[in-house]
């Protein structure tokens, strides 16, 4: 008589059964922006494939093989006309490759036999990359007493994820942080000319900038001096110019003070009313002109003030409030 599990396993060897298996550590595939990667089935047995069910965060494909060939169901249309099934390995490439398809994926392999029907579940972790440019190094130095430079070299890439960078040679000291790697190198007027390489690298590429790192701090002190003596220069002739500009509005002012006083006719210290005029007209009877020159009987006198009285006792000067007149008949 059969014992009970004996049963049971005659019973599944009847009916047929299903298992199922799963690979717990993810396989890591790494692809770069704008190219291809590769999703591997590693199917053991490929005679037994019933169809692989693709997805990530939503459902990517369903492949099922088709005599020599196989048949791609898209799922979602973010992969459309993205990929591409081996019908030999029965892997997965994703094409033309964007930053939104980095992340899980899961691989269901059904496969299937006149008895059983076994699921292998597979797990993949896919990272994408850009490729790197080449690095750009900035150089930036401090002149320092005892002939010393101290020397700071900057080597940064634009745009990049998990970049790591390498000096060669190697300085006093290197610093990593935001992005950028900085090498700190101390150099004195007697050091020869040294080239520096930096290199960037990622996980899909690398690239490098070199340097020539000679005398810095020499030409920093040169370009100083010739920039203190063309300033003390330019100081020089804007005040020069300033004086001869101040002398020439003055000179100028003067100039037009003289000019208005001689176009009034006066002197400059003469009173306002020196001359004062008065209409005469003579009787008929005394003058008798002809008609026509009646306008030659006016008389005009000037009167003048003295500027000065040197002596009132002098007989040579009139007395104050006298005057003398010139008559015109």
């Amino acid at each position: 008589m059969l014992k009970p599990h004996l049963w049971l396993l005659l019973f599944c060897l009847l009916l047929g059964s299903t298992a199922s298996r799963e690979n717990n550590a993810p396989v890591v595939v790494t692809g770069i922006l704008g190219e291809s990667a590769i999703l591997p089935a590693d199917i053991p047995d490929k005679n037994k494939i019933d169809n692989i069910n693709w997805a990530s965060r939503t459902p990517v494909a369903v492949v099922t093989p088709e005599g020599t060939a196989v048949n791609i169901i898209t799922t979602h249309q973010n992969y459309k006309g993205r990929l591409n099934v081996s019908s030999k390995t029965y892997d997965l490439q994703i094409n033309h490759l964007k930053m939104e398809d980095a992340g899980f994926y899961r691989a269901d392999i059904n496969l299937k036999t006149s008895s059983t029907s076994t699921t292998i579940t597979k797990n993949y972790t896919l990272q994408i990359y850009r490729r790197l440019e080449q690095p750009k190094i900035t150089l930036n130095t401090i002149a320092s007493e005892n002939n010393t430079c101290n020397i700071t070299l900057t080597c940064s890439v634009e745009i990049g994820d998990a970049v790591k960078y390498e000096w060669t040679p190697l300085g006093e000291q290197t610093d990593e942080s935001n992005g950028k790697s900085r090498l700190f190198i101390f150099q004195t007027s007697e050091d020869v000319p040294k080239n520096y390489t930096c290199m960037a690298k990622n996980p899909v590429s690398k690239n490098s900038q070199s340097i020539l790192v000679q005398y810095p701090c020499t030409g920093i002190s040169k370009s100083s001096n010739l920039w203190f003596i063309l300033i003390s220069i330019l100081i020089i002739l804007i005040s020069t110019a300033t004086c001869f500009y101040l002398r020439y509005k003055g000179k100028k002012d003067a100039d037009s003070s003289f000019i208005t006083q001689g176009n009034t006719g006066k002197e400059p210290s003469a009173p306002a009313d020196n001359r004062v005029y008065d209409e005469i007209v003579i009787p008929k009877g005394i003058v008798s002109t002809p008609q026509k020159e009646e306008s030659l009987n006016t008389i005009y006198y000037t009167v003048q003030k003295p500027q000065k009285v040197e002596n009132s006792y002098s007989s040579n000067t009139k007395l104050l409030g006298t005057s003398t007149s010139d008559f015109v008949i």
